[in-house]
């Protein structure tokens, strides 16, 4: 990409924003208030903006940043997952949301067997595919079951009490494996471990949301008072991600364990956050995403220098200044490092939690220790880096790459 290429780019990015944004402080945007523009079978609020945005910056920052490593046909699969995604977070209608639910992810899924270079990308691959068909037919099922007693298709319009609760139960599961949540996060760790590295920064940065936003929608009422059990083992099951990832030497599958600890945040907002600061845990998830993102990004670069995904290998090729900054503001960001978005999200989520001592305790016990896995890493690559300048590879690419969502992760509190 050419330097042209770079200021072109993002000039019509920032030209977009400055337009954009005065029309979402005209429907009512404004830090994380609620607003709802709803036209039939789509609504759009402050949860879709959240979302949405994530996508679009994912998606083009990398397509834009990285398509020379990319084949036309790879683009067209990844553009159509995030074209559906974007259709998904803001559909309104049962039968809508789950054809562009379904078919969010079927992309990735074929890209899975046929672009990933690793031997084990079939095992992969089906790991994915039975999570997503044998949850596929059920929801669609509860979807027009909830459509019929309710007399209408609009998920808004749902009410809570015409059906068995166990089936809003059942629902909720069906969206937690997606997110995925324990005892149903075992692909996720797989799937990373054996697709490419695009593919890898859409899955942690938007998919996983997706089941966030289909439990909030659906069945957002289980959080006022149930599910404190399940709650409470996802929290211990998180720390043990925590000390797993601790342990794990490949890149991928370090940040795969890492992000199931963390979307316990999101999880947790749920119980934590009144109607009007649930904008809260989908601002997170954008802070969430875009640090992965721009991890799992200078993981793919590394992987191009040194040829080897395993952290002992990886610091070989941190070997420039502009590396060193790269690993440090990536690292920095899964810590929640001030001033990233997560970190607001974070202090805003504790401040809410104050109505109980223990949950309190753990929440702040839980962030800490979240944070000091990336940050002694961090210390690791950076601490007698053996690595010397003196390879000739290109990596404007990715370094403009980086740049983007650094300023997003960073700044982005600032400009939304």
């Amino acid at each position: 990409m050419s330097v042209y290429n770079f200021f072109s780019c993002g000039v019509l990015l920032g030209l977009l924003a400055f337009l954009l944004l005065p029309i979402l402080y005209s429907v009512g945007l404004a830090g994380v208030g609620s607003f709802m523009v709803v036209n039939g079978a789509f609504v759009f609020d402050s949860l879709s903006y959240y979302v949405v945005l994530l996508v679009v910056f994912l998606g083009v920052y990398s397509i834009f940043c990285l398509n020379r490593y990319l084949s036309t046909s790879t683009m067209v699969f990844l553009v159509m997952s995030l074209l559906f995604s974007c259709l998904c977070f803001c559909a309104n209608h049962a039968i809508l949301f789950w054809v562009y639910y379904e078919l969010s992810m079927l992309p990735l899924l074929y890209l899975i067997f046929c672009d990933s270079p690793y031997s084990e990308r079939f095992i992969a691959g089906w790991y994915f595919a039975v999570y997503l068909l044998i949850t596929s037919l059920p929801l669609i099922l509860i979807l027009l079951y909830l459509s019929y007693v309710n007399g209408t298709f609009f998920i808004l319009s749902w009410q809570n009490n015409v059906c068995s609760f166990y089936i809003y139960v059942v629902l909720s599961f069906i969206f937690f494996t997606k997110v995925p949540l324990m005892p149903f996060h075992t692909w996720l760790p797989i799937v990373h471990a054996e697709a490419t590295s695009i593919v890898s920064i859409y899955l942690s940065g938007y998919i996983m949301k997706l089941g966030l936003l289909g439990v909030y929608r659906c069945s957002a009422f289980l959080f006022n008072g149930g599910f404190w059990v399940y709650l409470f083992f996802c929290g211990v099951f998180s720390v043990f991600f925590i000390i797993t990832a601790s342990t794990e030497l490949d890149g991928k599958r370090w940040l795969a364990f890492l992000s199931l600890a963390h979307i316990l945040v999101a999880f947790l907002g749920f119980y934590v956050c009144g109607y009007d600061l649930i904008p809260l845990v989908f601002l997170f998830c954008l802070g969430h995403g875009l640090s992965a993102g721009l991890v799992f990004g200078f993981l793919w670069l590394f992987y191009d220098v040194s040829n080897s995904r395993n952290w002992l290998l990886l610091k070989s090729g941190v070997s420039s200044n502009a590396l060193s900054f790269v690993v440090v503001f990536g690292l920095l960001s899964l810590c929640s490092f001030p001033p990233t978005l997560q970190f607001f999200c974070e202090v805003g989520l504790v401040g809410q939690s104050s109505f109980s001592l223990m949950c309190l305790l753990f929440w702040c016990l839980y962030l800490f220790f979240g944070g000091v896995v990336p940050l002694i890493l961090c210390g690791h690559i950076l601490i007698r880096s053996e690595g010397v300048e003196s390879g000739n590879y290109d990596m404007y690419n990715y370094l403009f790459y980086f740049f983007y969502l650094t300023i997003w992760c960073y700044f982005g509190i600032v400009l939304l």
